[in-house]
């Protein structure tokens, strides 16, 4: 993942402490959340249409913001994947773009730049992430497409390079 190939959907940030999303309205919140590689038990036994947002190596559950960008960073500097799409009013998932990261950097998201979880490549990582405080359904799109199409998107791990 290079700043520059990246620089369509937002920032390549080396630390949490250079997150800094454009707010549109309010101000910023930060949370820390888990991502595993490998999928709970009770994931893999729960309703095949629905794919996890924060575990394996799958994601269908995609949104963009209107109150500000957002930014995740992997405190545990876990390879990572960070999937995302264009400023559009809608998303289809051949506009989906994945970024492999090797642990060191993680990514600050222009606002409505699509996006979700980050996926965790090996292993578990402690994602750090601010983005905007106002109301989240009523300052977010989204699209679910394990629901609405039968979909979730892979990353194909076999041919990146880091």
């Amino acid at each position: 993942m290079t700043p520059e190939a990246f620089a369509p959907f937002g920032e390549v940030i080396e630390s949490f402490e250079e997150a800094e999303p454009e707010i549109a309205k309010g101000g910023l919140r930060s949370a820390a959340y888990p991502v595993t590689a490998d999928l709970s038990e009770a994931s893999a036994d729960s309703e095949p249409e629905k794919t996890p947002l924060s575990e394996g190596l799958q994601r269908a559950h995609f949104a963009f913001h209107t109150d500000a960008g957002q930014a995740f960073y992997p405190s545990l500097h876990q390879p990572t994947v960070f999937l995302v799409g264009s400023v559009k009013d809608t998303l289809e998932a051949e506009d989906v773009r994945a970024f492999y990261s090797d642990g060191s950097t993680g990514v600050c998201l222009g606002l409505k730049v699509w996006h979700t979880m980050p996926i965790c490549v090996e292993g578990t990582d402690v994602y750090q992430t601010v983005r905007g405080d106002q109301d989240y359904h009523a300052h977010s799109v989204e699209v679910d497409f394990d629901l609405e199409q039968g979909l979730a998107i892979e990353p194909d791990l076999e041919n990146y390079t880091s």
